[in-house]
C-alpha cells in the first residue's frame, strides 16, 4: 500500500522528509506522504469528492467542485497546464458544504485545458486532474447568419420575373 520513493533532484526535501505514495479511496487521486510515520490523529489530504471533466458551451458558467478532509486542514489550489489562472478564474470555499470550487464565469475557448487540484498540509499532498473542454460558437457560422438577416432582401418584383423566366 505504501511506496517510499527518493527525492529527485530538482525537488528538494526537508531533513528527513520522505515521499510516501499512498492510494486513495476516490479513483484517479495521487496523494503522497511527507512523513514515514504519521502523529496520532493526523492524516495526510485526500479527496471525498474529486472534480469531474466537463465539456460546456462557450460563454457559460463553467466550475470544479471537489471536497477534501485531512488533518490539519489542507490548503487547495488550482493550477492550469498549459496556462495561469488570471482574474477571470474565481475559487471559491464554501463552508456549508465544504466544498472547494474553481468557478469560470462566461468561459472562452482559450481556457481549454488540463487544471490540476493540490490539496496541502504539513504531512503530505494530494493532486486530482481534470479536463475542461469548450464547444465553441461557430464565428463562420455565427458571422454567415448575421449577413444573412441584414442583407437587402430581394423584392417581390424581382423573384416573380426570376420564377417567370425558369
Amino acid at each position: 500500500m505504501f511506496k517510499i520513493c527518493k527525492a529527485k533532484d530538482g525537488q528538494p526535501t526537508a531533513p528527513g522528509q520522505v515521499k510516501i505514495k499512498k492510494k486513495s479511496r476516490v479513483p484517479g487521486v495521487m496523494i503522497t506522504q511527507y512523513v514515514e510515520v504519521l502523529p496520532n490523529g493526523m492524516t495526510t489530504p485526500d479527496f471525498t469528492r474529486k472534480p469531474i471533466a466537463l465539456t460546456i458551451q462557450e460563454g457559460k458558467m463553467a466550475f470544479f467542485r471537489a471536497i477534501v478532509t485531512g488533518n490539519p486542514t489542507p490548503t487547495v489550489t488550482w493550477v492550469r497546464n498549459n496556462g495561469e489562472i488570471d482574474d477571470r478564474y474565481k475559487s471559491v470555499f464554501d463552508t456549508i458544504s465544504g466544498e472547494h470550487q474553481l468557478q469560470m464565469p462566461n468561459v472562452c475557448a482559450d481556457q481549454a485545458d488540463t487544471y490540476k487540484c493540490y490539496a496541502r498540509n504539513e504531512f503530505g499532498k494530494a493532486l486530482v486532474t481534470v479536463t475542461l473542454n469548450v464547444i465553441e460558437i461557430g464565428y463562420k457560422k455565427s458571422k454567415a447568419m448575421k449577413e444573412s438577416r441584414t442583407a437587402i432582401r430581394e423584392l417581390p418584383e424581382d423573384f416573380k420575373k426570376n420564377l417567370r423566366s425558369t
